[in-house]
């Protein structure tokens, strides 16, 4: 217990988390709603990118709080009124706080007026708040009795709190990558189980090797038609490119193996007359995605040009 405690206990109060235990002079004793000296009143802003829910739901916590613990009916008229003004101060306008009453009644009401009624069993449906749009999603599942919770999708927690060190890109593991070249637009698309900088370096030992021997002029022009175990290494052989393996990048990520290579056709697929690979991978993707792919980049190019 800290030296404000003490004094508190001294004095004829007893703090127990958020509640005050104050004896009175009479003797008795009452409730009443504890907060540090430090405590500083700052709640959800009504100006944050938050449901509306969301923002009622803090006036909702504090003013039930205010009701369900403090006993002396001056203490908790002085404690709403506090609420209010906290609240106030972090934007809240005056229906936030109607609005919240009438909620708080009319579910007192509801509780003894409620029959036991056998309903259908729908799972929680919980999707990104986007302003102006999540809203209309939830009134068209509540038409169709499906519960929906908002959840923000970007916070500053997740912006500026990165309390893990950065991956190195070379330590991932499991993931489709992709490789430039260095001399045209030229990618390569790949995926793998293990670490990527292990599967780049595989990449790189066979390009060296194949690039960098000395050959004779009817073994070079062999080698120029012939098929490698990469076809990274057919086009660095075939156009006499250089890779550009420190612009190699991730571009996705799944830990499943057989899903890993759906994405793996997928990202090939995408990035159409751009591609090197020689085939999609290890699963063969439907062309009836290609809409939903935008895999227009030949097309996109073709516009451009006329």
């Amino acid at each position: 217990m800290n030296e404000e405690s003490l004094q508190e206990e001294q004095d004829g109060k007893l703090p127990f988390l958020d509640v005050l235990l104050v004896r009175t002079d009479s003797g008795s004793l009452k409730l009443c709603i504890y907060r540090k000296s430090s405590h500083t009143d700052q709640y959800l802003n009504f100006s944050s990118h938050h449901p509306v829910e969301h923002k009622l739901s803090v006036v909702r916590t504090l003013l039930e709080r205010s009701q369900n613990l403090v006993t002396d009916s001056q203490d908790k008229t002085e404690e709403d009124a506090h609420v209010e003004e906290a609240l106030r101060a972090c934007g809240y306008p005056s229906w936030s706080f109607t609005k919240v009453r009438r909620q708080i009644e009319s579910r007192g009401i509801k509780k003894k007026r409620k029959k036991k009624e056998v309903s259908e069993y729908r799972p929680l449906i919980v999707i990104p708040y986007v302003e102006k749009v999540s809203e209309s999603i939830v009134r068209v599942m509540k038409k169709h009795n499906v519960p929906v919770a908002m959840k923000p999708w970007k916070t500053l927690k997740g912006f500026l709190v990165h309390p893990k060190d950065k991956q190195e890109k070379e330590d991932v593991t499991e993931c489709i990558y992709k490789v430039p070249c260095a001399n045209c637009d030229k990618t390569y698309v790949g995926e793998t189980g293990r670490k990527l900088g292990v599967r780049l370096q595989e990449h790189r030992t066979e390009v060296e090797s194949k690039c960098t021997g000395v050959f004779t002029r009817s073994q070079r022009t062999a080698s120029l038609t012939e098929y490698n175990k990469s076809a990274l290494t057919d086009h660095a052989i075939q156009e006499n490119h250089t890779i550009h393996w420190k612009e190699a990048s991730i571009i996705d990520r799944e830990p499943d193996r057989a899903t890993r290579w759906i994405k793996e056709a997928v990202h090939i697929r995408k990035e159409g007359h751009r591609s090197m690979n020689r085939d999609e991978g290890s699963y063969q993707l439907s062309h009836a995605y290609d809409r939903f792919l935008d895999v227009t980049a030949d097309r996109h190019i073709k516009i451009r040009k006329n």
